[in-house]
């Protein structure tokens, strides 16, 4: 992989210091572990060796796992494998080789895996449309959903967005282009979302289908997704 590495030197120049996350998805360390990207050298990549509960993360050479990387021109991934770990050094580093090319990925493009889980979101406002001081100066053609907790269902999931099904009897609390915060709970932790409906499809049987993408989501909560959608990917292969 010493020519792909190569063909990568260049665009790695230009990400030292980016963020990494490095995605372990079996064996007793499965999960996902920050880095960031620190140095190159002789075919290998050397990013900042991560921890677990307190302690340098156990890898053995050889050891394949996913790297992507976060920068201000796009996201980056691709397959490594553990070449060696240098720790008695001011930044302990874990060199990595490439054993698959480096490519530039979108958000969007993140694999979407199903779901079924309760959640209930709260109408925040729309863009371009004002909102009167109270109710009563509403026009009635505006049909603003109301300032609510209403209940949803997650029906799909990936890093970009959600898939979202609700009953046809509240589709008045839905608004296309409509701001929107999610409370949802994944994996045992509960969290809050902003988002935007971006699309409406309404479906047999009494359900509406809804588009809903995030306007931006912490590494944490990233973390969490990146891990419930890995486990999901291994139930579907079985």
């Amino acid at each position: 992989m010493k020519s792909g590495f190569e063909e990568a030197r260049k665009l790695l120049n230009g990400l030292i210091g980016s963020k990494v996350d490095l995605i372990i998805t079996s064996g007793l360390h499965k999960g996902n572990y920050v880095s960031s990207l620190e140095e190159l050298d002789d075919g290998l990549i050397g990013v900042t060796h991560p921890t677990f509960k307190g302690r340098f993360l156990p890898l053995s050479r050889n050891a394949e796992l996913s790297l992507k990387i976060d920068s201000y021109n796009g996201v980056y991934q691709a397959d490594v494998a553990v070449s060696r770990s240098v720790l008695s050094v001011n930044i302990p580093l874990l060199w990595l080789k490439l054993i698959s090319p480096l490519e530039k990925v979108q958000r969007r493009m993140f694999v979407r895996v199903p779901a079924s889980i309760k959640a209930n979101a709260f109408f925040l406002g729309a863009d371009n449309i004002p909102e009167p001081l109270n109710a009563e100066e509403a026009p009635s053609e505006l049909s603003l959903p109301p300032k609510d907790w209403f209940s949803v269902r997650i029906s799909d999931i990936s890093l970009g967005g959600i898939g979202i099904s609700i009953k046809q009897d509240i589709a008045h609390f839905c608004l296309e282009g409509g701001r929107y915060l999610l409370l949802i709970k994944i994996s045992g932790v509960t969290m809050f979302i902003v988002g935007k409906i971006v699309k409406i499809l309404i479906k047999k049987e009494g359900t509406i289908e809804i588009g809903f993408a995030y306007e931006g989501i912490s590494v944490s909560i990233e973390k969490i997704m990146m891990s419930y959608i890995r486990q999901q990917e291994l139930m579907m292969r079985g």
